[in-house]
Order: C-alpha cells, then structure tokens, then sequence
C-alpha cells in the first residue's frame, strides 16, 4: 500500500475519532473536532498531490479517495443537525 492509499486509510480513521469527540459536549471538543476536520481535509490534498506528483495513481486510491470524502463530509453535516 502506498503512501497516498495510507493517508486515505488515515482520513476514514480520524472521521470516526472526530466524529465521536463531536458528539462530546463542550466548547473544547468543538474546536478540537474542527482542527481533527481541517487536518482530514489537508489529507484530502496531501494524497492527490503524492499521488499525482510521483505517479502512484492506483485503483483502490481512484475507488477510496472519493469515497473517504463522502465519509468525512456527510458524517459532519449529519453530526451537526442537532445544532441548527
């Protein structure tokens, strides 16, 4: 597995680990589950960008790589309803 793949790996793991301190009550929690999201989307970059640059396109990066984005997404804005 290659390093774009991994990083995608990582962007579905640390969905779930902001997901759950989203859902923790508090200020804090808030703002950490912001920087947890904006590192997640700096993946998003980070993998194309390899991926592209160093010619390690493969085809379970172009299946997981749209997919980890629809996890991260969705997750958040189904995880911020309660909040108006």
């Amino acid at each position: 597995m290659n390093l774009p793949n991994k990083l995608t790996f990582i962007r579905i793991i640390s969905t779930a680990i902001m997901a759950a301190v989203l859902l923790l009550d508090g200020p804090v929690f808030a703002w950490l589950s912001l920087v947890l999201f904006a590192v997640a989307s700096l993946t998003d970059f980070a993998d194309g960008y390899i991926a592209r640059k160093h010619g390690l396109v493969t085809n379970l990066g172009k299946f997981m790589d749209p997919l980890a984005d629809k996890i991260l997404n969705y997750s958040v804005m189904v995880l911020l309803i309660p909040e108006g």
